[in-house]
């Protein structure tokens, strides 16, 4: 029931439909979302200050590639998501589940999950 509900296991294959699209904007927008992640996560600093940018970027947007040309996929998650909006009440009650606190950014950011 939890797998219907939006809970995805890392020990559990699942079978994914990607839009290659989305991941084709990720792509484009990879130079900004690193940025601001080099301001919020280094207190300030700028992509000039990272020694190794150009490589990570390489390798990020070879990843982001790799998902765009192949969209249909069964794996086992490299993450634990849950879609609260799509579980039932009793669901939530029974794995002691809260939503979230209202954030800002900068909080979303530097949050580890």
């Amino acid at each position: 029931e939890s797998l219907e509900s939006g809970v995805f296991r890392s020990d559990l294959p699942c079978a994914f439909k990607l839009d290659p699209a989305a991941f084709d904007r990720l792509i484009e927008n990879v130079d900004r979302d690193l940025e601001f992640h080099v301001k919020t996560e280094g207190n300030g600093a700028k992509i000039e200050d990272v020694a190794n940018f150009e490589k990570v970027r390489g390798e990020l947007v070879e990843a982001l590639a790799a998902l765009r040309d192949a969209p249909e996929r069964t794996e086992n998650p490299r993450i634990y998501h849950l879609d609260v909006s799509a579980m039932y009440p009793n669901i939530i009650l029974t794995n002691r589940l809260q939503p979230t606190a209202i954030v800002d950014r900068h909080d979303c950011a530097s949050c580890d999950y």
